[in-house]
């Protein structure tokens, strides 16, 4: 049934949620996997469901977060592939629907499904979905993400020639921006095909990387970094009528203000978020509405 996808997974010590993540994909389907196990942690016992179908390429020697995507990714051998976290889920009707999907759109180069937002238990949180099934030749995708990805990459399908012809994951950036760089990138460069079925679930962390980091001097450079780089990618299109100045400073804004969404979370005072807002930049051309968002979070 989907002989040609693959699920490239990239995994660090976390056998209880792969187990899960595995479990959750039908062995109906006749997917292929492949595992980057980042420390030599995934345990037999894990891979039983699809073992006759999965192929694991462990290493002692802990890699970087986007250095373990890129190398699943390099191990794909199939036309498509979905590059799920080892702790996301799958649901089976979501996954009965990516064959109908591709056959009705082969020339579809990246293919954008909804998802639920889950916690560490499983309890949902929330979800995004596309609003209607369409197929927009390239760059026209991209328009729709244009102030940031709401998709997340569990309930991406993308075109593993496309994926590589794109240069894969910047690892350089570390921590964040990278696979919506990427994703953005195929948008830009691809034919595109939205979804409006739910594939599976994202799952967030109380303590992740981004509550941790996003009210940082570092993060909101990342941002920055991941515009410049779109912008000289829009630039090479035939992507029209963009204010591209007004486009940076509205994702600036929009970390910005989460990074002081965070900080109030955390119980930071006027004075510290004074000191987080002037030791950066102030995206003076983004929207009216999220300027004034940021300034009520301020003063609140």
């Amino acid at each position: 049934m989907l002989e040609e996808v693959t699920f490239a997974i990239p995994t660090y010590n976390r056998n209880e949620y792969l187990k899960k993540l595995l479990d959750s994909i039908p062995t109906f389907l006749n997917a292929t996997f492949v595992i980057s196990d980042n420390g030599d942690y995934v345990l037999e016992e894990t891979l039983q469901k699809h073992k006759s179908k999965t192929t694991v390429v462990s290493s002692k020697e802990v890699i970087g977060m986007y250095e373990n995507w890129n190398k699943v990714i390099n191990l794909v051998q199939t036309k498509w592939f979905f590059i799920p976290s080892d702790d996301d889920l799958y649901f089976e009707d979501g996954l009965i629907a990516v064959k109908e999907a591709i056959e009705k759109h082969p020339n579809g180069d990246i293919f954008i499904f909804g998802h639920h937002v889950i916690d560490e238990n499983d309890k949902f949180l929330s979800k995004w979905m596309p609003t209607r099934e369409e197929e927009l030749l390239a760059p026209k995708g991209f328009e729709l993400f244009k102030y940031g990805v709401n998709a997340r990459f569990p309930s991406i399908l993308f075109r593993t020639e496309h994926v590589r012809n794109m240069g894969g994951i910047d690892s350089s950036y570390s921590f964040t921006a990278g696979d919506s760089l990427l994703i953005q990138k195929c948008l830009i460069n691809g034919n595109a095909v939205f979804v409006d079925k739910i594939l599976g679930a994202y799952r967030t962390w109380p303590n992740n990387y981004t509550n941790q980091l996003i009210a940082s001097k570092e993060w909101l450079q990342k941002i920055d970094r991941w515009q410049d780089e779109i912008s000289i990618e829009i630039d090479k299109s035939n992507i029209k009528n963009l204010n591209l100045k007004r486009m940076k400073d509205e994702v600036y804004a929009q970390n910005l203000l989460n990074g002081i969404q965070v900080m109030r979370k955390n119980q930071k005072g006027f004075t510290s978020i004074l000191k987080f807002i002037f030791s950066n930049r102030f995206p003076w051309k983004a929207n009216l509405k999220t300027k004034l968002q940021i300034l009520k979070l301020i003063l609140r």
